[in-house]
């Protein structure tokens, strides 16, 4: 007589097929299946790699001054902060806050028509992504300056903390916090 197979609890069916699921999820392409138990690993998967990206909401270190409304933003450019995509992401997120934004080398004379001046450091490392093959930078520390006539008017950083769930978010998402903090007037509620 044959014996029986015994059936797993489903429980332990989908316990072992949701770390195949958080590998599958990751890929770029979607596939429909039939079954709802595959629907539910993907749907596993892009939810963890969603979580893995998510930037800070605020800045650290904020110091702000009275100062008048900022409408145009000169940025130094910063020779020694090689990190990938900070120019664009710094302009970016200006743009959205509805400030105009050039990009000076301080080799270059700069115009006298710059009335506040954005200075920046930037600092990576190196890591290879969850799922991923190759060695990639990210963005782990970052201060701006804000600044007119030499005087600061207000500065910020973003520091990567914690167990670096947000390394891998873009440089956009993890400066947008800061560049709104350096640029917007401080309220008399804000100041010691």
């Amino acid at each position: 007589m044959p014996r029986r197979r015994e059936r797993a609890p489903v429980w332990r069916c989908l316990g072992t097929l949701g770390l195949g699921g958080l590998l599958l999820g990751q890929t770029a392409c979607s596939i429909l299946s039939y079954s709802p138990t595959i629907e539910v690993i993907k749907a596993t998967g892009l939810a963890a790699n969603q979580v893995a990206s998510v930037a800070p909401k605020e800045a650290s270190d904020v110091v702000q001054h009275p100062h008048d409304t900022v409408r145009q933003v000169c940025i130094e450019y910063n020779r020694s902060a090689q990190a990938p995509g900070i120019l664009p992401a710094l302009q970016l997120n200006l743009q959205k806050l509805g400030i105009e934004s050039r990009i000076y080398d301080n080799s270059t004379t700069w115009p006298d028509t710059c009335r506040h001046w954005l200075h920046y450091t930037a600092f990576i490392e190196w890591d290879v992504p969850q799922f991923g093959e190759k060695t990639e930078a990210y963005l782990t520390h970052a201060s701006l300056t804000l600044r007119t006539d030499g005087r600061v008017l207000a500065s910020a950083t973003y520091q990567l903390e914690g167990f670096g769930l947000s390394k891998w978010a873009s440089t956009r998402d993890k400066l947008a916090p800061v560049v709104k903090a350096v640029v917007r007037q401080a309220e008399a509620s804000d100041l010691p």
